[in-house]
């Protein structure tokens, strides 16, 4: 009977199992071939501390940095079925008939090295390589028929007893199953057996997850699951055999609670440890197939699976889960509301709804199924709970949600609804609609159709009453509208506000309710009315939070944070009241751009742990208390670097070991050296934070050519061109939405100069400078020289014309000297003449007085006075011709004339030389002939007879002659 029930149970668990899902399906992003650029299948999967995951694919190693993925085939080209990482950086693998590891080198290049070399010659033959475990040091590998043991540099090998189905380390033990012999430990260098190992004989184990710290869990292929408690085997009956309808292939742990299996045809199945499936991920939830090899959690509590085609990532620890009413049928939610323990979906084909169990604060883990609302086929906009009652605004009428159906209400298409007052009940409610408004009316339990309200002809999809009980509607391409309802509450008035009356632009302005205030979403932020100047406004409430962001929708929780949509983004404003430096945070959300439903934005906030925003795909499940809390420290990772020059050239590969990872994180790496003609660089850098890496931003710098860090953009990847010569720190950090900022990572190369900066050259330079300078000094040398001679010659011939000046001034003194000299002398002489002319007169004077007195003389006879007179007289004659006084005057005037034509004639008598001072005194023949007191036949005769003494030629005159004696 116990029997009975427990195999009913097992088969309604089972049934309950393959039927329904988590409500919630976290994000999965899928990985083809031809992204990873490796073969189908992905066998293995690890992670190492930088966060970079490692694949084993049919195509050798696969890493992948949460932006670039990379291929190292193995040096035989076979597939690779598992690996192991080390704390050095190694990267074990195997393949058919080969062993080794891919250890980075000093650039961050991984090189394979192999270790077949090591392997006893009589252990060499071995095919596929399945598992590898790293224990105490050493590093096990597992072929089917023998493990081999990798530890100081050298190999042993333990052969199987029928064939090893299982190599797998379990906290710090290691155990390792024979197909026949059931399951071993290795302990003391030896492979010991486990107690009841019978209970696993030619039971396939595929799988060891820790229960607690003694117990560990063991699943098998098609056997169930099984328990190790300290060395005993035993069977473990909190989860039936029966609960999966699919061979298992690949197990890993979760967390203490839960864990996954990979299947060969149902996807994964995440489980916990009493046997309830809180999960299943498929190709109906989004994996490319349901054929998991390998299945991994990551350092972020994300899921990565390999599959027999692809790769998968499953976003299984994120804040963020997809809701989708229709599974077979991708439909757009519009609106979500939760109303007496279920939740409804307003969808673009009808409203669903779907039972939820409040064991746990997120509701997208509640495993139930959505069903369609009977009567609710068609375009539904919205749901709203009014007076505790739930209505679907849809394009068929209004309807009231009762009894797992849709009741029709109002006929006329809905958008919204709205009460008239706060007060629950309210007894009226405004109802939006394509054509105006309509009221309906609350008696208590039902509502009534009061009929639509006179007014305008317009689709009114936005209203929001205020205070005073205006109403207030907007409408994208009219503008505001200001409506006032009439007494009896059949009309009202309208009254269109635009741009003229203070909004920014009359297109694109929405209403909303928040803080108990109207606000106006704008193009230009958020508005308010002034009712006492007639004119919108910014908003003081939001206008210093927002900004002039575009804003398309405003919402308020219950714990007062603002909701909002700008453009395709959205956002979250929650208040500090209690930290004055940070009265408010705005949070975005880029994993939801482009999701949210555009145009018909609307976010259901039921409480931080679930609020429900409609999207294009169904509904989006956002866990904001979860969300928030992952503030975690993000890394950064310097992926590879390439330079460019005559041919492209890697010079950093990314990978480095643990020991050396700081490095770059403190800058210290050895410099690369690149030659002058490598100095264009392209960098590549990511986060592996792998489900975030929408929300992740870079910022760079290049210290040595960039003044400042550059902005924060998604780009992972930077180029540098032609750049100087020199020392280079390459630094980059990022960021994620939250505000969380890595630590920047630095790497640091050198560009060396040309040939032509090198040292020689600057030696050869130098050299060449030293002999320039000799050189430009020598003909410097020379230059000063010839100047010199030059300046010498040019003194020479200054001095020479100075010379000459002086010559021709002494010349010019000596002319004006002499031309005063004769001058003087002529005046002399001219004054000599003229007193020999006067002389002459008063010699005839005298000689006249004479004959005068001679003749007295004669006639008075010999008288005394008279003859004393004749006396006197011819004393006065006596004195005239005292030649010598005259002839020592004459001289003094005219340079000795007479003593050197004397000296040169000697044979001149005196009359001669008086003849010749008479005529250097240019005195007539006449004059002459009177002072010589001869006739003037006597003076020409005396010249002649001077011609034939002195020689002189018959072309030269006398007086010429004369004039030439010097």
């Amino acid at each position: 009977m116990k029997l009975g029930l427990y195999l009913l149970a097992m088969m309604l668990l089972s049934l309950l199992g393959t039927a329904q899902n988590t409500i919630g399906l976290p994000q999965i992003i899928n990985y083809s071939k031809t992204d990873y650029h490796g073969g189908t299948q992905t066998w293995d999967i690890r992670q190492d501390s930088s966060g970079v995951l490692f694949f084993a694919n049919n195509e050798g190693l696969i890493t992948y940095d949460g932006t670039y993925w990379k291929n190292f085939p193995l040096p035989n080209k076979t597939i690779m079925r598992s690996l192991a990482l080390d704390h050095q950086g190694r990267v074990y693998t195997g393949g058919q008939g080969e062993i080794g590891f891919f250890q980075p080198d000093k650039a961050g290049f991984l090189r394979y090295e192999s270790l077949l070399e090591f392997i006893p010659p009589a252990q060499k033959n071995f095919a596929d390589i399945w598992d590898i475990e790293i224990v105490n040091g050493s590093v096990f590998f597992r072929a089917m028929d023998r493990i081999f043991e990798w530890k100081n540099n050298s190999i042993q090998a333990y052969p199987a007893t029928t064939e090893w189905v299982l190599l797998k380390k379990a906290g710090s033990r290691l155990f390792a199953q024979d197909k026949q012999n059931g399951l071993f430990q290795f302990r003391n260098r030896e492979w010991q057996p486990l107690a009841n190992n019978d209970l696993l004989r030619n039971k396939n184990i595929l799988g060891i997850v820790d229960i607690s710290e003694d117990s560990l869990l063991l699943v098998t292929l098609n056997s169930g699951f099984y328990l190790v408690h300290g060395d005993a085997i035993s069977p473990y009956n909190r989860i039936g055999s029966a609960t999966i309808k699919s061979d298992i292939y690949a197990v890993a742990q979760l967390n203490e609670k839960e864990f996954v299996m990979g299947t060969t045809s149902a996807g994964c199945i995440i489980m916990d440890f009493q046997g309830k499936i809180i999960q299943q991920l498929s190709q109906k939830e989004g994996l490319q197939n349901n054929n998991v090899l390998s299945v991994f959690l990551d350092r972020d509590k994300n899921l990565w699976t390999g599959l027999n085609n692809g790769i998968s990532f499953i976003a299984y620890n994120a804040a963020i889960k997809y809701i989708r009413p229709n599974k077979e049928n991708e439909l757009s939610g519009f609106g979500a509301r939760i109303y007496k323990n279920n939740l409804y979906v307003a969808s673009s084909d009808g409203a669903y709804a779907a039972p939820l169990f409040f064991d746990q604060k997120d509701l997208s883990f509640n495993r139930s199924d959505f069903s369609f609302i009977p009567n609710s086929a068609g375009q539904s906009w919205r749901l709203d709970e009014v007076n505790q009652q739930l209505l679907l605004a849809h394009n068929a009428g209004t309807f009231l949600i009762k009894d797992a159906r849709a009741i029709p209400i109002a006929p006329e298409p809905s958008w919204l609804f709205v009460p008239t007052s706060q007060v629950v009940p309210a007894s009226n409610i405004i109802v939006g609609t394509y054509t105006g408004l309509k009221l309906l009316g609350f008696d208590g339990n039902n509502f009534i159709d009061m009929g639509n309200l006179k007014g305008t002809y317009e689709s009114l999809r936005f209203l929001a009453i205020d205070n005073k009980g205006i109403i207030w509607a907007s409408h994208p391409y009219r503008g505001i509208y200001l409506l006032e309802l009439s007494a009896d509450k059949t009309a009202y008035s309208a009254r269109l506000l635009t741009e003229k009356d203070g909004l920014p632009s009359t297109l694109g302005n929405h209403v909303f309710k928040i803080k108990n205030r109207v606000v106006f979403a704008t193009e230009k932020g958020a508005y308010e009315y002034d009712a006492k100047t007639g004119k919108f406004q910014p908003s003081p409430l939001l206008k210093p939070v927002l900004g002039s962001m575009e804003l398309r929708y405003l919402n308020e929780d219950q714990q007062g944070r603002i909701w909002f949509c700008s453009g395709k983004k959205l956002g979250v404003v929650e208040f500090n009241e209690s930290d004055p430096a940070s009265k408010f945070t705005i949070t975005y959300f880029p994993e939801l751009s482009g999701q949210v439903l555009s145009g018909f934005e609307n976010v259901y906030p039921y409480d931080p742990n679930n609020i429900f925003i409609a999207s294009e795909k169904g509904i989006v499940h956002l866990n904001l208390e979860k969300y928030l809390q992952s503030r975690k420290d993000l890394g950064i990772i310097l992926g590879s670097i390439r330079a460019f020059g005559k041919s492209d050239s890697a010079i950093f590969g990314g990978y480095l070991p643990d020991s050396a990872q700081h490095l770059l994180y403190e800058g210290k790496n050895n410099p690369m050296h690149l030659p002058s003609g490598y100095n264009s660089l392209h960098f590549e850098y990511s986060s592996p934070a792998f489900g975030l890496q929408n929300n992740i931003e870079y910022s760079y710098k290049l210290e040595g050519f960039d003044d400042e860090w550059s902005a924060w953009l998604p780009k992972t990847e930077k180029d540098y061109t032609n750049l100087a010569n020199g020392k280079y720190f390459f630094r980059v950090k990022a960021r994620s939405n939250l505000g969380v900022e890595s630590e920047a990572i630095t790497y640091t190369f050198i560009i060396d100069p040309p040939w032509y900066k090198s040292v020689w050259a600057y030696l050869f330079y130098l050299s060449l400078l030293i002999l320039l300078v000799y050189l430009i000094n020598k003909w410097q040398e020379k230059k000063l020289l010839l100047q010199k001679r030059k300046y010498e010659e040019k003194q020479r011939q200054i001095n020479i014309l100075h010379q000459l000046e002086i010559e021709k001034n002494e010349k010019e003194i000596i002319k004006l000297q002499n031309e005063k000299l004769a001058s003087e002398m002529i005046y002399k002489n001219r004054e000599l003449a003229d007193t020999t002319l006067h002389l002459v007169e008063r010699t005839d004077a005298l000689t006249k007085v004479k004959g005068e007195l001679q003749k007295l003389y004669k006639d008075s006879g010999d008288t005394y006075p008279i003859k004393k007179t004749l006396q006197l007289l011819n004393d006065i004659e006596k004195n005239n011709e005292n030649w010598d006084k005259f002839a020592t005057h004459f001289d003094e005037i005219n340079n000795d004339f007479l003593k050197k034509l004397k000296t040169k004639y000697p044979k001149l008598t005196n009359t001669d030389l008086k003849v010749c001072a008479y005529l250097q005194l240019n005195l007539s023949s006449k004059e002459i002939a009177q002072l010589m007191n001869i006739s003037v036949r006597g003076v020409e005769i005396s010249r002649y007879r001077l011609r034939k003494k002195l020689q002189i030629p018959t072309e030269q005159t006398l007086i010429d002659f004369l004039n030439s004696i010097d």
